[in-house]
């Protein structure tokens, strides 16, 4: 289980990393199967108000399982996610509103070189009164690869109708 958290939540990287000097420097293979490991990179920013978060809590779930909890500090975190999965992170901290974000992680099988996702999640106050909780349950935002841009992004749509469900709380990032 630890080793589970250790490669799945990761807070710095070694500068030789194999898959790193893949996706910085050229391809070294020509197909996946030629290969272990393959991962999605996640570069995270959480802030509340704008700012960096000073601490927060991360926990994240791959199928629906619990891998592990991680606190986060200096508003970043960096996350290694297997590919052609399924991932929820939940991150909190106390007195805002818990965000979660749903990853799915599947490429296009030939796809050897795809860009990192840069992630930026901005934690807000509770919900107002009068906002239907209902739509609490569901992921602030769902990334995934799309071929047509090129990389992981969050859908737009998606995260559009969420806000404007939490009538109370807006932001252009999630």
């Amino acid at each position: 289980m630890n080793r589970i958290i250790a490669l799945a939540l990761v807070s710095a990287f070694a500068s030789g990393s194999m898959l790193a000097q893949a996706k910085t420097k050229g391809k070294l293979v020509d197909r996946r199967d030629q290969a272990e490991g393959w991962y999605v990179l996640v570069h995270g920013q959480v802030t509340v108000d704008g700012k960096k978060a000073d601490s927060f809590e991360m926990i994240l779930y791959k199928d629906n399982v619990e891998l592990g909890k991680l606190e986060g500090k200096n508003g970043r975190f960096e996350l290694e996610l297997d590919i052609d999965q399924f991932y929820t992170l939940r991150i909190t901290k106390q007195g805002q509103q818990e965000k979660m974000l749903y990853f799915d992680t599947k490429l296009p099988p030939d796809l050897v070189k795809y860009p990192d996702y840069e992630c930026y999640v901005n934690l807000q106050a509770p919900l107002a009164d009068g906002t239907d909780p209902f739509y609490t349950d569901f992921p602030s935002a769902i990334v995934r690869y799309n071929e047509v841009m090129g990389g992981f992004y969050h859908s737009e749509h998606y995260l559009s109708h969420i806000q404007t469900r939490l009538a109370g709380v807006s932001s252009a990032t999630f």
